[in-house]
């Protein structure tokens, strides 16, 4: 490995460190689980975490929430309900999502 290879990946590893102190103060400071994730989403866009990784991240998420938390007959409605908010999400913001 390369000496700038060791720097980018200690770079990494410090501001992984970081936000996980930040994401602890702030779950420190409030018990809501949902303010945490959304605070934690909004630290992690703001870093230099390779945005591939986070949005592998994200669909895990996703992934294991439909799997574990809805029930089997409705989970074909949440994928497709997720599905419809990502495309209105980045019309929103300019963006077309999909592949056409």
């Amino acid at each position: 490995m390369s000496r700038h290879a060791d720097a980018m990946t200690d770079r990494r590893f410090r501001a992984v460190d970081e936000l996980i102190r930040r994401v602890q103060r702030v779950a420190a400071d409030r018990a809501d689980p949902m303010h945490i994730l959304a605070q934690m989403i909004t630290l992690i866009g703001e870093s230099d975490v390779d945005p591939y990784a986070i949005l592998g991240v994200l669909v895990e998420g996703a992934v294991h929430t439909i799997t574990r938390h809805i029930r089997d007959e409705r989970r074909p409605d949440a994928a497709a309900m997720l599905l419809q908010l990502l495309e209105e999400r980045l019309s929103a913001h300019g963006r077309r999502g999909g592949a056409g």
